[in-house]
């Protein structure tokens, strides 16, 4: 994919809604339920800081009028017949009022996409004042594994501002992230935990650091105890900031900032005037970053909580395109892997001293790869995403045949436009998120194996709206729509299932029925 390309362009538009002309859409259905939904926005901020935009209300707090309905009885008191058929004829009709929607399904005259709040446990959207191409979850000390709801979460994004002098880094606080309320269900179907949630609306609090020229990809260092983030500026800098002072703001209201804080630690100046996107921490404080020339550099710490970093000068050589993505090995500490435009995906040690990759896929796909992610369960696993909407997933013990051709494990190609993000889930080895340009989000199970009972009862159940069978493959789990020109996704490395994606029309937060 051109990084050029990779800019947002605002002039773009969602329409959905049922009923209505537009929405702001926040669309998503779990395979095999599609329901109606009304939507409307209201913009909440704490700190004032109106640029950034605000959750977006679903409800919009409305109050709704019962429908009181009086049934027949007869003089002995019993219901009088055919109160159960009119109740079948409602459901029927109900049935085909709302039905699942699949990518590439023509809507008729007058039918819209609304979202499924039952495939849902939780579903919240943010606009935005500016786009933002990339953002990253903050760890906390709010525990691991945490579940119970209302959910608190700290995320850092970098925008892309009209102007390079309005960009800035985003540290957010998003907050009593209640359960999806589900007005779908009836009564005798709700748990203590539908009954007992509230619907209030979530809060959202600020901090920013004007940040020059906008901000291509920004990743944080996965440390509650020493938390940075490193910017990558389409001036060709990469800039490395302490967000520890903004984060103990959230929790001490008042806190003034020292002006100290507002300004990188460090500034990577290896890459020149060469802008880029690839860029990776480990958990050791070391820096990869990739650019659109080709080169790899990599920044180290001087120690594990001081402020001084070296960038070397020499960087890693191989790739004959813009470098994509870099993924540091979660196996190997001194190891990590590349994807690039020209095709290839290439695996490094930062100890050989030639600077020359050690292991290569010449055509990992057939055009751009874009990205890749490495498993941290099963850390022989290795996902990429392309620019012709396909995905694969490499077998590193099976890295080459006899022949030296290197051969997928897995292939799917769903996404009918480029793949902008891939994520394997942190809680579950086989569970991986995919986002495209053809504005879906997908959750795919690569576990999933259907004998060929199931396989045939799988096809017969995958019809279109036209009656069609479609083409759906087994292991998709999830499909959630709504965001116009999604550029990237994350789960929540604290929060089992829970995640959040980036696009033109802002964020969204969700966790699913499926994970």
């Amino acid at each position: 994919m051109s990084k050029r390309q990779n800019t947002i362009d605002s002039s773009s538009s969602t329409v959905a809604g049922v009923e209505q002309p537009k929405y702001v859409a926040v669309t998503g259905e779990s395979i095999g339920k599609q329901a109606a939904r009304r939507t409307g926005k209201t913009a909440m901020d704490v700190d004032g800081d109106a640029e950034m935009g605000g959750f977006e209300d679903a409800y919009e707090d409305e109050i709704e009028e019962e429908e009181v309905v009086e049934r027949e009885e007869d003089s002995d008191g019993v219901e009088m017949e055919g109160e159960e058929e009119e109740e079948e004829d409602e459901e029927v009709v109900a049935e085909k009022k709302h039905r699942v929607y699949l990518p590439g399904d023509i809507l008729g005259e007058g039918e819209t996409l609304q979202v499924d709040n039952t495939a849902y446990h939780m579903l919240h959207s943010m606009s935005v004042q500016w786009p933002c191409l990339s953002f990253d979850f903050v760890a906390d000390n709010l525990g691991t594994g945490r579940t119970a709801f209302p959910h608190t979460m700290y995320a850092i994004a970098g925008t892309q501002a009209d102007q390079a002098y309005r960009n800035q880094v985003v540290l957010m606080k998003w907050s009593q992230l209640h359960r999806t309320i589900n007005d779908d269900k009836d009564d005798d179907d709700k748990g203590d935990d539908d009954i007992n949630d509230l619907d209030e609306d979530p809060i959202l609090e600020t901090k920013t650091m004007r940040h020059q020229g906008g901000v291509n990809r920004i990743r944080v260092l996965q440390s509650a105890q020493s938390p940075l983030a490193a910017t990558w500026a389409d001036t060709g800098k990469v800039h490395i900031w302490d967000i520890q002072r903004h984060l103990d703001a959230f929790e001490t209201p008042g806190t003034q900032i020292p002006q100290s804080a507002m300004q990188p630690l460090f500034t990577v100046a290896s890459h020149g005037n060469t802008e880029g996107y690839a860029m990776d921490w480990s958990l050791d404080g070391r820096l990869l970053t990739g650019d659109c020339g080709g080169n790899i550099y990599l920044t180290t710490r001087r120690n594990n909580s001081g402020a001084s970093f070296v960038a070397d000068r020499s960087a890693f050589r191989g790739h004959t395109s813009s470098v994509e993505d870099i993924q540091w090995s979660p196996e190997e500490a001194s190891v990590f892997a590349s994807c690039s435009a020209d095709q290839s995906i290439k695996i490094w040690d930062v100890r050989t001293k030639s600077r020359r990759f050690a292991l290569d896929v010449p055509g990992a796909h057939d055009s751009d790869v874009n990205v890749i992610s490495w498993n941290r369960r099963s850390r022989y696993l290795l996902a990429s995403g392309s620019d012709n909407g396909d995905f694969k997933v490499w077998d590193m013990r099976k890295w080459s045949d006899s022949n030296g051709r290197s051969t997928p494990a897995a292939c799917f190609a769903w996404h009918k436009k480029a793949v902008t993000s891939i994520e394997w889930c942190p809680t579950d080895e086989s569970v991986l998120a995919v986002s495209g340009a053809d504005d879906q989000l997908t959750l795919w199970d690569l576990a999933v194996e259907l004998d060929a009972e199931e396989e045939a009862r799988h096809r017969d159940a995958m019809v279109g709206s036209d009656g069609a069978k479609r083409d759906v493959p087994a292991q998709l789990l999830f499909i959630h729509q709504g965001q116009n020109v999604i550029k990237e996704l994350h789960w929540h490395p604290q929060i089992p299932g829970m995640l959040a994606s980036t696009a033109l029309s802002g964020f969204n937060m969700f966790k699913t029925i499926s994970v």
